[in-house]
């Protein structure tokens, strides 16, 4: 009897500690729901999508602006809370999402909170879910999904990278060489997209064309939505003071209606730091041939280019050619040579302009190096001419060729004559003299 006393005791005091915890979670209000998130509205970019079922459609921009409205219906309890918004299905590691500060909800008001959501530019086009949780402070939280269908925009090119050389460091007086990396994240292909880039502080610029790129993430073996863009050289001023400098390339697409920019930043040695290394440099004297040169399309000229090691060890250089495509190059005999001290030797860059180069002026740079370090850098420039025009111009001479040699036969027919006539003369006035002599 005594043993079922106690063992009622226990029951009751088992009894009496889950009330006491019932009640404790009745007074803290635990669960989040539908009936104490009342009256929600969220607002997409302006956009209730809060009645929506059905996909949404809305075109992709930089951001979703996610307003999110609710009265906080709960009869008897306040609490701490956050409201966090996401986006779900965009396969990359980043996350697509914001929360809010934390609030204090009180029974019987209604609260409005702003999310943002930035898109990331290689975001594909696709079906999304937006996620809305609302958290309580205790870990309690409330959730409701919304789902979109975003859609890329129909134009739209992203600046992947932009390639300095040299990189870090430019002298007064030289080129920098910048080359543009871009993908089209659009879905229309793009046809003459024009990349500039350009020093503002020192009035320095250079453009290029890039014919085409295919829609962004087009399939195909063929397809190719990134370009990176020829050569482009900006010269630094020989005046040019020492500092860093803002390197700027715009893109300009879709007819010159839409445009993206992107900076970075290059630093110039000025005259006050000419002094300044590369140390190797003041051993070795490098003189390149004529800068310019002319070249009909499929013809081949040759630059010259003598080394000449003026230190006390021998050193290994190599050369090196950096164009675009508009031609093959070829260093010869070879593009890395020994020199000892003292010693001089030169080096032939052979330069083919294919077929399809484009008339005019072509450009292109030669490196020479010391192991790892750029002794000179030299943008040298060539003036393509198409096959008609080098045609038209060897037609031009061959016929002043044999128009002068036209000429020089008739003047030596008429030297000729002239000389025969003169000797005709001669004999006649000899053959008068001899009739007017008398012989004894």
């Amino acid at each position: 009897m005594l043993g079922v006393k106690k063992m009622n005791k226990k029951i009751f005091g088992l009894l009496a500690i889950a009330l006491i915890l019932a009640v404790s979670l009745a007074v803290s209000g635990s669960a989040l729901s539908a009936a104490e998130i009342a009256n929600l509205k969220v607002e997409v970019n302006d956009d209730d999508v809060t009645s929506i079922t059905s996909l949404k459609d809305f075109d992709k921009t930089d951001e979703l602006e996610i307003m999110v409205a609710f009265d906080y219906s709960n009869s008897s309890l306040q609490t701490d809370m956050q409201i966090e918004a996401s986006l779900r299905g965009y396969d990359h590691p980043d996350l697509i999402e914001d929360i809010s500060d934390v609030f204090t909800a009180k029974p019987g008001n209604r609260y409005t909170e702003i999310l943002k959501l930035k898109l990331p530019s290689r975001m594909d086009a696709g079906n999304y879910d937006l996620r809305i949780w609302f958290t309580a402070t205790t870990g309690d939280a409330y959730e409701v999904r919304f789902p979109l269908d975003i859609s890329g925009k129909r134009h739209s090119l992203e600046i992947r990278d932009i390639v300095l050389s040299p990189e870090n460091e430019v002298r007064a007086g030289s080129y920098l060489i910048v080359n543009v990396r871009i993908k089209n994240r659009g879905e229309k292909a793009e046809e003459d997209v024009k990349v500039k880039v350009s020093i503002p502080a020192l009035g320095s610029s250079a453009s290029a064309y890039i014919d085409e790129l295919d829609e962004g993430d087009c399939t195909g073996t063929d397809c190719d939505d990134s370009a990176t863009s020829e050569d482009l050289f900006l010269k630094i001023p020989d005046n040019a003071e020492t500092g860093d400098y803002t390197v700027k390339v715009d893109v300009e697409f879709d007819d010159g209606d839409e445009t993206d920019s992107m900076t970075t930043k290059i630093r110039v040695v000025g005259e006050e730091g000419a002094s300044a290394p590369i140390a190797p440099a003041s051993k070795t004297i490098i003189t390149v041939g004529p800068e310019t040169q002319n070249i009909a399309q499929g013809a081949t000229v040759v630059y010259p280019i003598t080394i000449t090691n003026a230190g006390t060890s021998s050193k290994t250089y190599t050369v090196n050619v950096d164009g675009a495509n508009w031609a093959t190059f070829q260093v010869s005999p070879s593009n890395v040579v020994v020199l000892n001290a003292g010693e001089s030797k030169s080096l032939y860059i052979y330069v083919t302009a294919s077929q399809t180069t484009a008339a005019g002026e072509q450009m292109f740079s030669v490196t020479v190096l010391s192991g790892s370090e750029t002794l000179k850098q030299v943008p040298l420039k060539a003036t393509v001419t198409s096959q008609a025009a080098a045609a038209f111009g060897w037609s031009k001479i061959k016929k002043a060729l044999e128009i002068g040699l036209v000429v020089l036969v008739v003047l030596l027919v008429i030297l000729g004559l002239i000389i025969g006539f003169n000797k005709l003369k001669g004999s006649e006035e000899e053959s008068k003299d001899e009739e007017g002599k008398t012989y004894y």
